[in-house]
């Protein structure tokens, strides 16, 4: 079902309050990692459009745990809804696996270089708030490197097998990338073109074959899917500025090592990452309908991490790039997840809920709620 359609279907005045209809409860439970209130068989419409959702949030979809998929989640859905829960859930879990793997030699000849490097986003996310690094999935794994260092992080990447490449937007497929095109595009943006590399798997399970073969949906992420050994891609996203008018300078002087996996990577300090995390589910949110829901996610598991000094640190951060706008509107929607906001989080909400006086919105990029917009809603 498509954003227009999942609107059209949902009362426009359930977000004015803090009254939401049944679909929307059961993933903002699901979102935030557990059960919904009611664990009880859902209506048709409401099963349907509770999967429409999550499947729009496929990007944490692995985090559900086993018994979570198992319990109520099979208890609330209709047999139907259930299935093509399961065979997302599947898919995408063996696609963030494969995306793992097919990284893997980049970041280890990154990590064992002198170059200052950082993971992003949904890459960053599994690595510091999920239990296991695929539980946190995305299109590609994001990085952020300098200006200066840009040249060599992509003769790496190309040295590990990726190649420059462009999406055939009819197939989900990749073709070699147009050089001229490439180069107009990386001229006036932060980021690098795609660098992808097309990673045939031997070894997908009997279960998640057929899940890749019967859900149609599936087909976004996995190609040839009749065949003995579908393929699908990596793909790395190489940042040297969070937009065009913040650079990552800061981002990566306070990047960190963690060790995952037997493997070593570097991550953004807590603040840095919630400072990105504010800015991509703000900014994306309020510009676009039904769009980077799955953020909060993040955002629920960030908030145990935000003690009074790094919540300092952040406020900090969102001051200086004018985004304290963007931060109320972002945590002010926390507790709709079950999330207890600890004192200086709720101070902040409190402060900051009116704007000044004096303040022009478009100066303070004050766009106004994000949370209709995040569903779907105008």
């Amino acid at each position: 079902m498509s954003a227009a359609n999942i609107a059209s279907a949902l009362p426009q005045g359930a977000f004015l309050g803090e009254i939401l209809p049944t679909p929307v409860k059961d993933v903002v439970s699901l979102m935030a990692g557990h059960a919904p209130n009611s664990v009880k068989r859902r209506s048709a419409a409401d099963s349907s459009k509770a999967v429409d959702y999550l499947l729009s949030c496929w990007q944490i979809l692995p985090s559900f745990s086993d018994k979570l998929v198992k319990g109520p989640i099979k208890k609330i859905l209709l047999p139907v809804d259930y299935r093509r829960l399961c065979n997302a859930r599947l898919a995408v879990i063996a696609f963030q696996k494969t995306q793992i793997a097919g990284c893997r030699p980049l970041l280890a000849t990154l990590e064992h270089s002198e170059i200052n490097y950082s993971l992003l986003k949904g890459a960053a996310s599994g690595c510091i708030l999920y239990p296991e690094r695929y539980m946190r999935t995305s299109w590609d794994f994001d990085l952020a490197v300098s200006w200066e260092d840009l040249p060599t992080v992509e003769a790496m990447a190309l040295e590990a097998g990726f190649h420059q490449a462009q999406r055939i937007t009819e197939s989900a497929l990749f073709c070699p990338a147009n050089r001229q095109l490439r180069d107009i595009v990386e001229k006036d943006h932060y980021e690098l073109g795609f660098l992808v590399r097309r990673l045939q798997v031997t070894n997908l399970s009997p279960e998640t074959l057929d899940a890749i073969r019967t859900e149609t949906w599936t087909h976004q992420f996995w190609h040839d899917v009749d065949s003995v050994n579908p393929f699908c891609y990596a793909a790395v996203d190489i940042h040297h500025a969070m937009s065009l008018d913040i650079g990552f300078g800061e981002l990566l002087t306070s990047a960190r090592s963690v060790s995952i996996d037997n493997e070593t990577l570097r991550v953004p300090s807590d603040a840095w990452f919630a400072a990105h995390l504010v800015y991509k589910l703000y900014w994306e949110g309020v510009h676009n309908y039904a769009k980077g829901l799955y953020q909060y996610a993040d955002l629920v598991r960030l908030v145990a991490r935000l003690d009074e000094d790094t919540f300092v640190e952040l406020i900090d951060i969102l001051e200086k790039y004018n985004l304290i706008a963007a931060g109320y509107h972002s945590f002010k929607h926390l507790p709709k997840f079950g999330v207890e906001l600890p004192e200086h989080i709720a101070s902040f909400i409190s402060d900051t809920q009116y704007p000044p006086e004096d303040g022009d919105p478009t100066g303070l990029n004050d766009l106004g709620d994000v949370w209709p917009k995040l569903w779907g809603l105008r």
